[in-house]
């Protein structure tokens, strides 16, 4: 029953994003078992058969992407599996296939400055831009910033803080993340 009503609302999520002429594009088998969030004027593409859920025993976390501009762009691929995960983009956040994260974040943005008027900090999308490959799991409570590259079948272990490119085929951990020998 709960794998009917997941499907269920991602066919409503669906339609609901249709009808609102949101710039969202979702695959087929889309399953959601908590609340998914989508906002902003940028694009945002979900591929087939992907799960939102939130992490169990917790009711409060669910899954936001979020567009901080209209030509920000995130795409996730196919059989991704997201679980209280946090997405914001100013720019480009691509994602592979058979993604899995766990109540992280990924962002490209610093979103503002630190002096006092919190003014849009100088940032390009060559500089920020995130691409994810296929096969990668993000721990809990980890973070993705602007500007990393995570190559194919990347592990970044709970609690990561990832600010540069890891290549394929590594686990990492840490703060700031290192590989794990």
């Amino acid at each position: 029953m709960k794998e009917a009503m997941a499907a269920v609302r991602g066919h409503l999520f669906k339609l609901k994003c249709r009808l609102a002429k949101k710039k969202v594009s979702i695959g087929t088998g889309l399953r959601i078992y908590c609340k998914l969030e989508i906002e902003g004027q940028g694009a945002v593409s979900i591929g087939n058969n992907c799960t939102i859920a939130r992490i169990n025993g917790d009711d409060r976390h669910y899954v936001t992407i979020y567009t901080h501009d209209p030509a920000a762009v995130i795409s996730i691929g196919d059989d991704a599996m997201l679980f209280a995960a946090r997405i914001s983009s100013r720019f480009e956040i691509k994602i592979g296939n058979q993604f899995l994260i766990e109540e992280a974040g990924i962002m490209d943005t610093d979103f503002h400055t630190l002096t006092p008027d919190r003014a849009q900090p100088a940032e390009t999308k060559e500089k920020c831009a995130i691409a994810i490959g296929d096969r990668v799991a993000i721990g809990a409570r980890s973070v993705i910033c602007k500007g990393v590259s995570l190559g194919d079948d990347v592990l970044v272990w709970p609690g990561s803080i990832i600010k540069k490119t890891i290549p394929s085929g590594v686990a990492v951990c840490g703060n700031p993340a290192r590989a794990i020998k």
